[in-house]
């Protein structure tokens, strides 16, 4: 028998044993324990509620002793504005087996009524390839809403751009929160279910395992921020992965032929900090920055499906 728990607090090793196995060797991981790291900083990332947003699966072994089947993550993404609604993304992973097909779809049910409870407009779900679960997501009333490009780098060298006059590059700082979280939500103000950052969650996104201040690049004009390009680093398994977690400009910087050094700031560091490769996602329709990415020798890999179901909040008119 499956059933559905929110998570409890002090139940988080059991959940990163799931999520991230120990390796069957007694050698240290250093991978594994950075995925264990990330794991737990998005679990305690500002703007959620850990226990409500984090549903488990069980299954009744008969022994008095559940064991854990599988999770769904919430992440509410409110709009930010006086209207309320937003989305909430959901992510979930079910452990294969005879049960998984009721598992994973109790789990998006469970999900599914977080969101609603939360005020949510929609629900996203996003597919990597081979996007095995699309079928289920038809059936339970989603539509395939945007494409976004997964893209790559491992070029030997990156390109020289030459800084403009009057401005500079340098790394975050811890007092740089309220002018990086400015800067971010007005340079996404106008993208697809963008939602605004907090200055908690800024703070707490700098301090993640696969992150450091120094891979945090901001494009300076003067003291004012023009743009920024955001890196993480982590591992495939096999190689050390550069990630472009976010990069953007300021409005009233765009159309100044300044994107490409913000960018080549980012890969500069990454290949500096060892990174083999860089790969970063783009929305599909964002013609002017694919155009960019090609440009500086990234190449499509594959593409991220976002699936989208609307939906009825199931909050009272008093909550």
């Amino acid at each position: 028998m499956l059933t559905i728990r929110n998570f409890a607090d002090g139940g988080l090793p059991a959940l990163l044993d799931f999520v991230v196995p120990e390796p069957a060797s007694n050698r240290p991981n250093p991978d594994a324990e950075t995925h264990r790291s990330v794991f737990s900083d998005i679990m305690r990332l500002p703007g959620r509620d850990q226990e409500r947003d984090c549903l488990l699966l069980f299954q009744d072994s008969g022994n008095g002793r559940p064991t854990l089947r599988g999770f769904c993550l919430v992440f509410p993404e409110p709009s930010g504005d006086e209207t309320g609604g937003g989305r909430c993304v959901l992510n979930i992973h079910a452990a294969p087996g005879d049960d998984y097909e009721s598992g994973w779809r109790a789990l998006l049910h469970a999900g599914l009524e977080r969101a609603r409870e939360v005020g949510a407009d929609v629900a996203h779900f996003a597919l990597w390839p081979p996007y095995e679960r699309a079928g289920a997501l038809v059936d339970e009333g989603f539509d395939l809403a945007r494409v976004y490009w997964n893209m790559t780098w491992d070029q030997e060298r990156v390109p020289h751009v030459d800084l403009p006059d009057d401005y500079r590059v340098r790394s975050f700082t811890e007092n740089d929160v309220a002018l990086f979280t400015d800067g971010h939500n007005s340079a996404f103000a106008d993208t697809w279910w963008f939602a605004p950052y907090t200055e908690e969650q800024t703070a707490h996104r700098s301090r993640m395992a696969n992150t450091s201040y120094d891979g945090i690049r901001l494009l300076l004009h003067g003291e004012r921020l023009a743009g920024y390009c955001w890196t993480l680093l982590m591992s495939d398994g096999q190689r050390k992965q550069g990630v472009i977690g976010s990069i953007g400009l300021v409005p009233e910087y765009r159309g100044r032929g300044i994107s490409k050094t913000i960018l080549a700031a980012g890969l500069v560091y990454l290949r500096s900090a060892g990174a083999d490769y860089v790969r970063l996602e783009v929305d599909g329709e964002n013609v002017p920055a694919i155009r960019l990415y090609q440009s500086t020798g990234f190449q499509k890999a594959g593409e991220l499906h976002w699936y989208e179901r609307r939906l009825e909040s199931a909050k009272t008119p008093n909550a």
